[in-house]
């Protein structure tokens, strides 16, 4: 029976194990990590403001794609 001191560089270290449990796995994708934000922090306020520069981005796509007189006559 032999034990192993906790200096001992032969011992597996916890947390570095962990740390390349979660290395491994698979990214959850920014919708995810955006709503986990919103979820844990409480930053609720933010949501219109995304929303809005949202909107605008696409707008600016079916501008860009020449598709701006027919948003004009969906209003």
């Amino acid at each position: 029976m032999t034990t192993s001191s906790p200096n001992d560089p032969n011992r597996p270290n916890p947390a570095s194990s962990r740390f390349e449990q979660q290395a491994e796995q698979q990214d959850p994708g920014l919708l995810v990590e955006f709503w986990d934000f919103l979820r844990y922090n409480g930053k609720w306020w933010m949501t219109p403001i995304l929303i809005v520069l949202f909107l605008v981005a696409a707008l600016l796509v079916l501008n860009a794609l020449g598709l701006s007189p027919f948003v004009y006559t969906l209003g």
